[in-house]
């Protein structure tokens, strides 16, 4: 274990943070999205013709979907802070989070809501981690053959 894990770190935080939020945002909107379209719903006369369409958009999204990304994004930063301590398990947790997280929005929105960025970003961080988990010997058997002594 001789290899520097600064790349790995790094992007560890950046994506326990972006977790961080998305957990919060998805729950948050899951929870209080029915208080949240009545507010803009009142106050339509008011709001700028932007602001209602965009609020529109994210009120058509269903409060499971808010919720299924919220708790996926949460499993997503538990799998980080498991790669943190360089388990395997982290990896997986993280990989099947992210995977989810993916085919999520298809399932409730419809195959027009798959954003190849988001593949992108995914298929990126992936590859980095598990790159970087296979250098630092994460990926090791635990298990040590046992020698036969003859």
């Amino acid at each position: 274990m001789n290899e520097s894990p600064v790349l790995l770190r790094t992007l560890l935080v950046l994506s326990i943070v972006y977790g961080s939020m998305m957990a919060l945002s998805g729950i948050m909107m899951a929870v209080a999205l029915p208080s949240l379209d009545a507010i803009y719903r009142a106050n339509q006369s008011i709001l700028p013709t932007e602001a209602f369409t965009m609020w529109e958009r994210a009120a058509a999204v269903p409060r499971l979907l808010y919720a299924g990304m919220g708790l996926l994004a949460l499993c997503s930063v538990m799998g980080c802070v498991l790669m943190w301590k360089l388990r395997r398990t982290g990896f997986h947790l993280y990989a099947i989070a992210q995977l989810l997280m993916l085919v999520l929005p298809l399932l409730f929105m419809g195959k027009g809501y798959m954003g190849i960025g988001d593949l992108m970003f995914t298929a990126l961080f992936l590859f980095i981690y598990y790159r970087q988990l296979k250098k630092l010997g994460a990926f090791d058997d635990d298990e040590q053959p046992v020698e036969s002594e003859e």
